[in-house]
């Protein structure tokens, strides 16, 4: 078969490969649709903290169940239409006791993988743990199947910021995540959701999934105009961006007590205001993917026609043009590149 490799620094590339093996309690899946991460496009530009090495990306998927390895009941069957939950935990430790799977203290990643244990589905087939795989219903397409794993990083974000019921939410970033903020703070009930951007296209999407308006990020009075669309300071700021001067933001946008959500990927360690941080009782809170939870709540989402998918989707592309896919996703003002591999 053929599959992507991602080597950081470097490039996109297709490289031949065995189709692999399922394992005992895996399943070989045969790959239909993948989305492409902004993990991955910071990967290839180096700027990912955690990937460093060439890796097999895919970890937004669904396909068709092949076939199961020793010890998979029947709950999964070959034909069956699935999407991908990348990241695998051990269920053991004392976090995944507690049911935070995402913290698991042997965390790994289907797809988010430079040791090669774990190649991703970016490829003809790949193989998943049978738990981490999850039917889809008949009402989804592919495109709305792959697109329930972005959505459940919001969902987990939302579900642990607090509750949201009336509350005054801002999102740092328009992209793909930060619209699947919109509408994850939305769906717990916020009453109302500004987002800052650097570009006003993607602005104007947000609003059109939902957001009450939309401030340019470059804007001087940004803090003023994001409480005036508001009605007053914000109770919690998703920060989807996650740099020295969105924290800043983000810390200046909020009332006393408020919440701040590090939902982005950091590209190196930063400064915060640690002075008001203390002397406003401001909740400062790490946002790491989802748990078995959050896909539910993202594929309910997503069946009840909560997911925009027309808003997110930007362009399709084939397994030969993987390196023109790359460059789209990259650009400033993409929304989702997917990669098709059938």
């Amino acid at each position: 078969m053929r599959r992507v490799v991602v080597e950081p620094g470097v490039g996109a590339r297709l490289e031949e490969a065995a189709i692999p093996v399922p394992g005992a309690g895996e399943v070989l899946v045969r790959s239909t649709l993948v989305g492409i991460c902004g993990s991955d496009t910071h990967a290839l530009a180096g700027r990912h903290p955690f990937l460093t090495g060439p890796y097999v990306p895919g970890h937004e998927a669904t396909g068709a169940v092949v076939s199961t390895g020793p010890g998979v009941d029947g709950a999964v069957h070959a034909g069956q239409r699935v999407l991908l939950k990348p990241n695998v935990a051990c269920g053991t430790c004392l976090n995944c006791r507690a049911g935070r799977t995402n913290a698991c203290e042997t965390l790994a990643w289907v797809g988010c993988d430079p040791s090669g244990a774990l190649p991703g589905a970016m490829a003809g087939w790949f193989v998943a743990p049978a738990g981490n795989l999850y039917p889809v219903p008949d009402v989804l397409d592919d495109e709305a199947a792959a697109l329930v794993e972005c959505l459940a990083t919001p969902v987990h974000a939302a579900r642990i910021a607090g509750d949201l019921r009336g509350a005054r939410v801002v999102v740092l970033g328009a992209g793909t995540i930060g619209l699947l903020c919109v509408v994850a703070a939305l769906h717990a009930g916020a009453s109302a959701v500004v987002v800052t951007d650097m570009e006003q296209s993607k602005l104007d999407r947000a609003v059109r999934v939902g957001a009450a308006g939309g401030v340019l990020a470059t804007a001087g009075w940004l803090a003023h105009d994001v409480r005036d669309l508001l009605g007053g300071p914000a109770d919690v700021v998703f920060d989807c961006v996650a740099n020295d001067r969105s924290l800043d933001q983000a810390v200046g946008l909020l009332r006393r007590a408020g919440t701040l959500l590090v939902v982005g990927v950091p590209p190196r360690p930063g400064a915060v205001n640690l002075p008001l941080i203390q002397d406003w009782e401001l909740r400062v809170q790490g946002c790491a993917a989802y748990t078995e939870e959050d896909i539910v709540t993202s594929l309910a989402i997503a069946v009840a026609g909560g997911l925009p998918v027309d808003e997110i989707v930007s362009a399709t592309y084939g397994l030969d043009d993987v390196a023109e896919a790359f460059t789209a996703a990259g650009a400033d003002t993409s929304g989702k590149v997917m990669i098709s591999t059938a």
